[in-house]
């Protein structure tokens, strides 16, 4: 009975071979697309210069088949992916920053100022790709290395929407539509990924997206937003499903700019990392070397929350703008204008200059008096004639690396950021914190806390950090190191009838594998993918002996 029930299982699926090879492929062309899913890899350039190494992609079309409201672990993963590879800028923006897109499919790769950086640019590539009936729009917005940009990102404007990131989605909303118009797109999915900076800008994008849906030839259920460690940005707190926003809740970018202010983020927040994260909290300590000592311990998150409600309560927006924002906007583009001798010169000039000033006992007493009497102006020109005074000596000293308007711009930078700092130091003084059950005085508690741990909290935003955390979530990802079987060319891990499928669709030239699938399809062994291979496939499925080449031996 057993011999009879595999001579008929033998039977059926030679048949079905036959009929298949036959009949000019059509029944295996009858499978949807997007079932394949396309393995790649891409280098992440990261901010600290750490190298986490070659990493992996895995796409399919399927990732836009279901509702944008519904979070997919393997799109999600998918757009950080994407992102993380555009950092900085390019004299071939398309040719590298464009290689993933082109690798999945995705047509008429167009770049915008990813040739360089300003105060008023946008790096971004859009793109275009068929699935289901409709055009999927890629919106891919630089999130790292953008120099002139993270100089605007400080200019937060004094009401509506954060002014930096308010006018970058007007640029990415302008050439959108004119993209769609271009290329005749009537019918849209749109997939937006965006990190920090253009993750908050991605976010407000995907908020234009859903209040006018018809605008931009489109519905609630085909808008795929994904970011990542988003900045807030936007005077609206309305939360859309179709928008995910993945912050680390110990990332403290992601508390900017404040809710306090009346900001938010148009996106439904999915968490990563340790949400029990420990953090060492820093007070002033006059006896150290550092000025700093260890108080206590407490959640991190705790700790961010703590110290945005506390600076918002002593600096307002408008003078945030005004006083801090825009002064500190003038410095860094003065500095992104730099060649990097001069940048390494300028860091150098700064070291020296807080060096003598930490040493001399009368800057430290003046700062003292400031601190007590924030709003004495006598005290606070006292403390700009002495940062004066040591600006200048040491550039007698070791040499300036400004000129005179970049100097002058420096000193009255300065005297305005010291008035708007100086409460809020006052504040921090005197500010009562809770350590057990008891409220104590802590000085500086916050400041001290963000300068002491300033590499922890800046870490839980770096990109390949935000990377390892995803992948922690994503099932394609749970064992990075398995061997791939021969004949398994949709990798879904198992060999199947699809499988011959799609080496008959890549022989007959209707798809295109990558290097790995190609690897994988060539089971016969010959160097090319061809009929023969999908024979093989299927006779390995019919538990043939012989005939079926390599298919189903392990490789690396």
């Amino acid at each position: 009975m057993k011999f009879f029930k595999s001579a008929s299982k033998r039977a059926v699926c030679v048949i079905l071979a036959i009929l298949m090879t036959t009949a000019g492929l059509s029944v295996a062309y009858a499978a949807e697309p997007g079932d394949s899913i396309i393995k790649g890899t891409f280098t992440m350039s990261t901010f600290d210069g750490t190298d986490p190494g070659e990493q992996t992609y895995y796409y399919s079309d399927s990732y836009f088949s279901g509702s944008g409201k519904v979070s997919n672990e393997h799109l999600k993963t998918m757009s950080a992916a994407m992102i993380f590879q555009i950092k900085g800028y390019s004299a071939t923006p398309v040719e590298t920053f464009g290689a993933t897109l082109k690798n999945i499919g995705f047509n008429d790769i167009t770049a915008y100022d990813l040739d360089h950086t300003s105060l008023d640019s946008l790096g971004m590539l859009l793109a275009h790709k068929t699935v289901d009936g409709k055009e999927v729009v890629a919106v891919v917005i630089r999130g790292d290395g953008y120099d002139h940009e993270m100089a605007a990102n400080l200019v937060s404007g004094t009401e509506g929407d954060i002014k930096a990131f308010a006018d970058a989605e007007a640029l990415a909303e302008s050439r959108v539509l004119s993209y769609i118009e271009q290329y005749g797109i009537d019918s849209a999915k749109y997939w937006v990924t965006g990190y920090s900076r253009s993750g908050a800008v991605g976010n407000m994008f995907g908020r234009e997206l859903n209040k006018d849906p018809e605008k931009f030839r489109t519905t609630e259920d085909d808008i795929y937003v994904y970011t990542f460690e988003a900045a807030n940005g936007s005077t609206d707190s309305t939360v859309y499903e179709n928008i995910h926003s993945t912050i680390n809740r110990n990332d403290f970018i992601t508390y900017l700019y404040p809710s306090v202010w009346g900001i938010y983020s148009n996106g439904t927040p999915e968490y990563i990392g340790n949400a029990d994260e420990r953090i060492t909290i820093k007070i002033l300590d006059v006896f150290s070397s550092t000025f700093m000592g260890d108080y206590t311990e407490v959640e991190a998150s705790a700790y961010l929350d703590d110290m945005f409600s506390f600076l918002s309560k002593y600096l307002s927006r408008e003078t945030y703008n005004e006083k801090v924002g825009i002064p500190l906007s003038k410095l860094l583009n003065v500095f992104y204008n730099m060649n990097d001798l001069q940048k390494e010169e300028s860091i150098a000039y700064f070291k020296q200059v807080l060096n003598e000033l930490r040493n001399d006992d009368e800057f430290l007493l003046t700062v003292f008096s400031v601190v007590a009497a924030p709003s004495d102006s006598e005290s606070l020109d006292k403390l700009m004639e002495l940062v004066i005074k040591y600006l200048i000596k040491v550039a007698d000293g070791i040499g300036n690396p400004f000129d005179e308007l970049t100097f002058e711009t420096l000193k009255s930078s300065l005297r305005s950021i010291l008035e708007a700092v100086a409460p809020v130091v006052a504040a921090d003084m005197v500010a009562q914190h809770e350590k057990g059950e008891d409220l104590e005085s802590a000085p500086l508690y916050h400041i001290m806390t963000i300068v002491g741990n300033i590499k922890q909290v800046v870490g839980y935003h770096y990109n390949y950090n935000v990377f390892n955390e995803l992948k922690k979530l994503d099932s394609y990802y749970e064992d990075e190191t398995r061997s791939n079987l021969m004949g398994d060319v949709d990798l879904d891990g198992k060999i199947t009838i699809d499988d011959a499928t799609h080496i008959q669709k890549a022989a007959a030239g209707l798809i295109t594998l990558t290097d790995l699938q190609k690897k994988l399809a060539d089971v016969s062994g010959d160097g090319n993918v061809t009929i023969a291979d999908a024979t093989c496939v299927q006779k390995y499925l019919a538990q043939y002996d012989s005939g079926i080449g390599s298919t189903g031996t392990t490789v690396a």
